[in-house]
């Protein structure tokens, strides 16, 4: 997956951008909007970390670009860079899929 994000997120804050969970039935009807709409939490893969996250005692940070985590989607800033949608969070408020 190509980072689309151009830029540093700040302090204790993570960009991530949205992975949207494709849901077809069998006969072809697509589930994703109706099943997304209902979700509190998403998932997404994280395309930049702030400089005051938490770090390794060898220096990498404990989550890193291409982790995929899960968040609250009422605890999530918007925001759009060259047309391109991702999300802003606080670090504390991820859960890291270990994926």
């Amino acid at each position: 997956m190509e980072n689309k994000f151009k830029g540093q997120a700040l302090n204790l804050v993570v960009i991530v951008e949205e992975v949207f969970a494709e849901n077809k039935t069998a006969s072809g009807i697509d589930l994703s909007g109706i099943i997304d709409a209902n979700e509190k939490q998403k998932s997404g893969i994280v395309v930049s970390v702030g400089t005051e996250c938490p770090k390794k005692t060898d220096g990498s940070y404990t989550i890193k670009i291409g982790d995929k985590v899960m968040f609250d989607k009422y605890k999530c800033t918007p925001l759009t860079q060259n047309g391109n949608p991702f999300i802003m969070l606080d670090y504390r408020d991820l859960v890291w899929t270990g994926e």
